[in-house]
């Protein structure tokens, strides 16, 4: 009947596509092609039951040996296994009695000509025979964890960001080819010669001041090694003018104090018009020299600053420091050693003051000194012997001061001095005769000490000409108006 074809033809489509699926099988753990054999065996197996009512959803699956292979009596059929089994379908080996050492090779009749136009889409895995006995002893404690990155970096960095070095900036040259250290130093060392390197050291003496000021503020930025034959007497000249300007206070002179900005032409300016100061005395005496009122360590030559005068151009000392004259101006502080370096000084003049200390030995190499005047300041000490060398001099005047000890006798080697004055002072001991070895004497004047004893012969020998004026104590004996011309009581 019809109901029964449509059923028949409806089984054997169903059994049609479970035949292709089982083109393959397991032969000993390899993919093998069935045979034409295979394919009768499984259609008569399939068909057999139609219409009997059999499912065949849970029909086991027999497997039968391959074609031309009979099992032998007594061989053990191949248990089946139900395809509900949720484990993977492994199917049952071929159990031989006395199987080959060799695996029986499947010879096809009548092997296909060209080969499959379509290739298999994915290859059956293999079946593992002999699986692992043992478990992993040491299994994997926990999964590893989430990374800690939740997103990577987008760009990664192409080179290493390397730190730029600093530049190397080069020291700056200064107009005397040199850099500023260098230029300190060589002008150190040539300071040196005449300063206490110590003193270099102590950011309070006038050395040290009068060195910064040379090498940091002073305009004229003098250089140690300059080409001019004089370059070495300019610098130890100027900086031996500053280091008198620090000694005796300088900043706080009456007249003519250095410039409170050393930077500002303004401020230079300002300090040269309040300075009024001129070389009063020996302007007449040396009317060539030259000379002006400007401020101290100002940028300009120190010949012009006032106060002071220098020999004149074209002459064999010229712009050497010839006058130094202050009276009344606020001196105070001491006398440098340095003052030494002065040796064409001939006039070296500090009246009214109030300096202190004592005349420093080193004032013996100021050959040229015709006249030393320190009258009214608060010097002190003894009379250093130095100053009995200076054969040039015509007028010493200490008087008004603190000097004390005795007056040598070593004075008679000053031959050409005409005025001597220490009246005013703590002198001791008797009047030299030396006195009377001087023979152009006009003044001497020797009151206000403490001296005792007679006035020599040898000194009233020179009165009344050419000495004309001999002032002494009371207590000296000495004649009157024969000898002395007057004595101050004591």
């Amino acid at each position: 009947s019809r109901p029964a074809t449509r059923s028949a033809d409806g089984l054997r489509r169903k059994r049609g596509g479970a035949l292709k699926k089982m083109k393959t099988k397991v032969n000993n753990g390899k993919n093998d092609i069935m045979d034409d054999e295979d394919v009768a065996f499984w259609t008569r197996l399939l068909v057999g039951d139609r219409g009997k009512g059999t499912n065949f959803e849970s029909m086991p699956i027999v497997s039968r040996p391959p074609s031309g292979v009979r099992p032998p009596a007594g061989a053990t059929t191949p248990q089946p296994f139900s395809r509900a089994t949720p484990n993977p379908i492994t199917p049952a080996p071929i159990v031989t009695p006395n199987p080959t050492r060799r695996p029986t090779p499947v010879i096809t009749p009548n092997p296909t000509r060209r080969p499959t136009r379509r290739p298999v889409v994915g290859p059956t895995p293999a079946v593992t025979l002999d699986p692992t006995r043992r478990p992993t002893t040491n299994p994997t404690p926990k999964p590893t964890p989430s990374p800690t990155t939740e997103s990577p970096t987008f760009s990664p960095t192409f080179s290493p960001i390397m730190e730029t070095p600093a530049p190397i900036t080069p020291a700056p040259i200064t107009s005397c080819g040199t850099t500023p250290n260098e230029r300190r130093s060589q002008i150190v060392d040539i300071l040196s010669v005449i300063s206490f390197p110590d003193l270099f050291d102590d950011p309070d003496s006038p050395q040290r001041k009068a060195l910064d000021w040379i090498v940091d503020e002073d305009g004229s930025q003098l250089c140690p090694d300059d080409a001019e034959e004089d370059a070495d007497s300019s610098l130890l000249q100027r900086y031996t003018l500053a280091v008198f300007y620090y000694s005796s206070n300088g900043d706080e002179w009456k007249q003519c104090n250095a410039p409170e900005d050393f930077d500002s032409q303004q401020s230079i300016d300002d300090a040269n018009t309040a300075c009024k100061l001129t070389t009063v005395n020996a302007t007449t005496i040396f009317p060539n020299d030259f000379r002006g009122t400007n401020a101290w360590l100002t940028p300009e030559s120190e010949c012009l600053w006032g106060g002071i005068s220098c020999y004149a151009e074209n002459t064999p000392n010229a712009f050497e420091v010839n006058v130094v004259e202050f009276e009344n101006n606020g001196l105070a502080g001491t006398l440098p050693a340095e003052m030494e370096q002065l040796s064409k000084m001939r006039f070296f003049a500090l009246e009214r003051g109030s300096l202190t200390g004592p005349i420093p030995s080193s004032f013996g190499n100021l050959k040229s000194l015709l006249l030393l005047d320190f009258d009214f300041n608060k010097l002190d000490g003894t009379l250093p012997s130095a100053l009995w060398t200076l054969t040039s001099l015509r007028q010493l005047d200490l008087n008004d001061n603190k000097f004390s000890g005795e007056l040598s006798g070593d004075i008679g080697l000053l031959r050409q001095l005409r005025f001597f004055q220490i009246d005013n002072n703590m002198m001791v001991g008797e009047i030299p005769s030396g006195l009377g070895d001087v023979p152009n004497f006009s003044l001497i004047g020797l009151s206000g000490n403490n001296f005792e004893g007679v006035m020599p012969e040898e000194v009233c020998d020179r009165r009344p000409s050419p000495l004309q004026t001999l002032v002494v104590d009371c207590n000296i004996e000495c004649a009157i108006p024969e000898c002395c011309t007057s004595c101050v009581p004591v």
